[in-house]
């Protein structure tokens, strides 16, 4: 306790310690000196000592995670009231964590918009390949020129203070009545049961909608852009984060289970989804070939314990049309039940452009506004000394994405 006045000792601030008589800088991200370290150069401290540094990293992600999940509902709200257009929230968060004498993490604070000042070359070194790698990641759209003009005529006409946020592409939706209402029912049916299990939840990739396609090519489109950070969720262990949040979100069902599919051959996912996009079928663009999402046959005569039918089979009694597309014009395989996909081309540019060329790129229905959330966490690889977040909704309700940074 005789510490406890030291102020340099228990705040461990640059802007305190730079005032320390004692204060040394440090300008080599790999040297175990001065006032900051990057964590790589801790990294390698901790391992001469014969200590796993992975596995302390591992719990670094894992609280990290939680705590993100923590402020969803929150989050979620005010994106639902403020934000309309995807890709146009990014936030920057940095987490201050203590390790205790077991090595156990634990969050001190988290920090919104941290410092990015570059006062040193390790700084430099740091933060700049960092801010260069968040900027991609973050992955800015332009508006429609129409969109843009449409919220400057509407704004200029009226008298209230509000402001008209420009439409979002969901509301041009080109999907079928069928399609739409399909997409609709799977949400609500892979989020309506009560005990389900990683063989249930495994087979939301068995028929994928226009708004799955999208969500997962914005995902993977991401992740190729990510630099050095690394995504900690969805991934193929955050099933296990799932329990945590407030209430089950249909596109966190959906990324966890692709990333345990495809987590080990990413070519072979990004190639899928490449063929749903020359086809147009991420934007709603669909063809009689396209699958369609039905009910499972035992749940549309299913009811509960006491004779009240469930809401799936409500659902399923509007719905009255055929279960699946004709199976000459389908490919039955460990991918689902695709319509036969043209020859596939390498590299994932052709993606990009796909998506980016398309005036529905980022979205496929007005429903979607109100659809799940997803949440996508990024780790940092690089070297920096303190551990950051960033945060991107792409959508006003159904994608957070999230990134760490070290």
């Amino acid at each position: 306790m005789k510490s406890l006045s030291n102020k340099f000792m228990h705040l461990t601030n640059y802007s305190v310690n730079k005032k320390n008589v004692e204060y040394q800088s440090n300008a080599d991200e790999t040297a175990c000196q001065g006032h900051k370290w990057a964590l790589k150069a801790l990294w390698n401290y901790l391992s001469q000592k014969g200590i796993n540094s992975d596995a302390i990293w591992e719990k670094i992600k894992d609280v990290v995670v939680k705590t993100i999940i923590s402020s969803e509902p929150y989050v979620t709200n005010l994106l639902k009231l403020y934000v309309r257009r995807p890709y146009s929230c990014h936030e920057l968060f940095g987490f201050d964590i203590m390790l205790d004498e077991n090595l156990k993490p634990w969050v001190l604070e988290v920090n919104i918009s941290p410092s990015l000042h570059s006062n040193s070359p390790l700084d430099i070194s740091i933060k700049g390949q960092m801010i260069r790698d968040l900027l991609n990641l973050a992955g800015f759209v332009l508006p429609n020129m129409e969109d843009i003009l449409s919220s400057s005529s509407s704004t200029s006409s009226t008298s209230s203070s509000s402001t008209s946020l420009p439409s979002s592409p969901r509301d041009k939706c080109q999907m079928t009545p069928e399609h739409f209402t399909a997409q609709k029912m799977k949400k609500a049916y892979y989020l309506t049961q009560k005990i389900p299990d990683q063989d249930f939840y495994a087979s939301v990739l068995d028929v994928l909608t226009p708004d799955d396609v999208r969500v997962l090519v914005e995902m993977e489109d991401e992740f190729s852009r990510r630099g050095q950070f690394e995504r900690i969720f969805p991934s193929r262990i955050s099933s296990r984060y799932l329990r945590f949040f407030e209430q089950p979100r249909y596109f966190n069902i959906l990324t966890t289970q692709w990333e345990q599919k495809y987590h080990g051959n990413k070519l072979k996912g990004v190639d899928l989804l490449r063929n749903w996009c020359y086809k147009g079928f991420h934007t709603g663009i669909v063809s009689d070939s396209a699958p369609l999402w039905s009910l499972p046959t035992s749940i549309m005569t299913a009811s509960k314990g006491d004779g009240t039918p469930s809401a799936i089979s409500k659902l399923e009694r509007i719905k009255s049309r055929k279960q699946s597309c004709s199976e000459g014009n389908m490919l039955s395989s460990e991918d689902g039940i695709l319509p036969k996909p043209k020859k596939s081309h390498a590299g994932l540019s052709p993606l990009s452009r796909k998506i980016s060329s398309s005036k529905n790129n980022e979205d496929t229905s007005k429903e979607s506004n109100h659809s799940t959330q997803v949440l996508p966490v990024l780790k940092y690889s690089g070297h920096n000394s303190r551990l950051c977040a960033s945060s991107t909704s792409q959508s006003a309700s159904d994608s957070l994405l999230t990134a760490v940074s070290l």
